[in-house]
C-alpha cells in the first residue's frame, strides 16, 4: 500500500466515525439535563419539574453510553457508566431494604387509605367501593369537593368525625375522616397565607398518641418562585412536635428533587416505601408513571403494608398503608 493510500485511509476512518461521534456528543448533552436539572432544582421551577422523571433520564444515559462505546469515546463511556449506576440506584433501593419489625402483640395495626381523586372526576363508585371494601380506619381525600362529599356518601357515613374543607373549582379541597372520636384537631389551615390548606389530627393508638397530618403542597406550576417553601413549612412543624407521626398526602414531589431531601432531613421521619418498592402513583393511566403520593413515619412506627389500589377514575392511585408500633431494637435501627 502507497504512502498516498495510507494517508487517505486514515482521512476516510474519521469521516466514517463522525455520526457515531456526532451522536455520542448529542447523546451525552441529553445525559446530562437530568443531573445538572437535579442542582438547579432549587433555582427555578422548571428545572425542579424535569428532576422528578428519572426514568427517562436513565434511558438517555444508556442511549449516550452505547453511542460512546460505539464511537470508541473512553472518557465520555467512563463518565456515562458512573452515571447510569447512579442512576440506577433509586429504582432499587425501595426493593431491598429491610423492613422495621413490628412490636410484639396481636393487636390490628392501623389502616389508612389515601387517594387524590381528582376534582374534575365524576366517578364516584370505584372509590366508594374501594372504601368499603378496604374499611379503613382512617381515610384521607385531596382534591375533594363537595360533589365528592355526596357522591362518597354511603361511605362517608360510617365515619362520625370528619374534618372537611372542601373545594368547589381548584385542586385545594382536602379531607380526613375518622372512625374513632380524635383526641385534637388541627385545621383544615394552611402553614402560611397562600398555602394551599392540609389537616391534622391526633388520635390514641395504642399506648401513645399518634398524630396523622394529611397535606397536599401545590405543584411546581403554581408556584410563585423557586422552591418548595409548602414542604419545607410542613417539615419544620413536624420536627417542632414530638410523638408518633403519619404524614400522608399528594406531595407533588419525587426523591429526584432536593427539597424531598430536605423535607426528610429536617421533618426526620421516614419514607413508608422501604422494603415495598418505588410505587409509582401518577399519572394512573400512564406508561410510566412518578411517585408523587407518599407516606412517612416516625422511627417508632413500622408499616406493615403499603401498596396502591386500583384506578378510580383519577389522574392519582390510592395508597393503603398499615402501621404498628416498632419494636425496639428495629426501632433503633431505622433512627440509624
Amino acid at each position: 500500500m502507497s504512502n498516498l493510500e495510507v494517508q487517505e485511509e486514515s482521512i476516510e476512518q474519521p469521516r466514517k466515525n463522525f455520526p457515531i461521534r456526532l451522536v455520542a456528543r448529542i447523546g451525552l448533552c441529553i445525559a446530562a439535563i437530568h443531573p445538572l436539572a437535579s442542582l438547579g432544582a432549587r433555582y427555578g421551577r422548571l428545572f425542579d419539574l424535569i428532576s422528578h422523571f428519572e426514568f427517562p433520564a436513565l434511558l438517555a444515559t444508556l442511549a449516550a453510553l452505547v453511542a460512546s462505546l460505539f464511537a470508541r469515546a473512553r472518557i465520555a463511556s467512563i463518565a456515562l457508566a458512573l452515571l447510569a449506576v447512579y442512576q440506577i440506584e433509586p429504582f432499587v433501593r425501595y426493593d431491598f431494604a429491610p423492613r422495621v419489625s413490628a412490636e410484639p402483640g396481636g393487636e390490628a395495626p392501623l389502616r389508612v387509605l389515601m387517594s387524590n381523586v381528582l376534582i374534575h372526576n365524576t366517578n364516584y363508585e370505584p372509590l366508594k367501593n374501594l372504601i368499603i371494601s378496604e374499611n379503613p380506619d382512617i381515610v384521607g381525600l385531596i382534591e375533594v369537593s363537595p360533589a365528592w362529599l355526596e357522591g362518597l356518601a354511603a361511605a362517608r357515613d360510617r365515619y362520625p368525625y370528619r374534618y372537611e374543607a372542601p373545594s368547589f373549582h381548584g385542586a385545594t379541597g382536602i379531607a380526613l375522616w375518622l372512625r374513632e372520636k380524635p383526641i385534637s384537631v388541627d385545621g383544615p389551615r394552611s402553614v402560611f397565607e397562600g398555602a394551599w390548606p392540609h389537616v391534622e389530627a391526633t388520635i390514641a393508638f395504642r399506648d401513645r398518641k399518634l398524630t396523622i397530618r394529611l397535606v397536599h403542597p401545590s405543584n411546581p406550576l403554581y408556584r410563585g418562585a423557586a422552591g418548595n417553601p409548602e414542604l419545607i413549612a410542613i417539615a419544620q412543624e413536624i420536627r417542632n412536635r414530638s410523638g408518633s407521626t403519619l404524614v400522608l398526602g399528594d406531595f407533588n414531589c419525587t426523591e429526584g428533587s432536593p427539597f424531598w431531601w430536605d423535607f426528610i432531613r429536617i421533618s426526620g421521619l421516614r419514607d413508608s416505601r422501604y422494603g415495598f418498592g418505588k410505587q409509582p402513583s401518577w399519572p394512573s393511566g400512564g406508561i410510566y408513571r412518578i411517585p408523587i403520593d407518599h407516606a412517612f413515619v416516625s422511627n417508632d412506627l413500622v408499616v406493615t403494608r403499603r401498596e396502591l389500589g386500583p384506578r378510580i377514575g383519577s389522574d392519582h392511585l390510592p395508597l393503603l398503608i398499615e402501621i404498628a408500633p416498632a419494636a425496639a431494637r428495629s426501632r433503633s435501627r431505622s433512627s440509624r
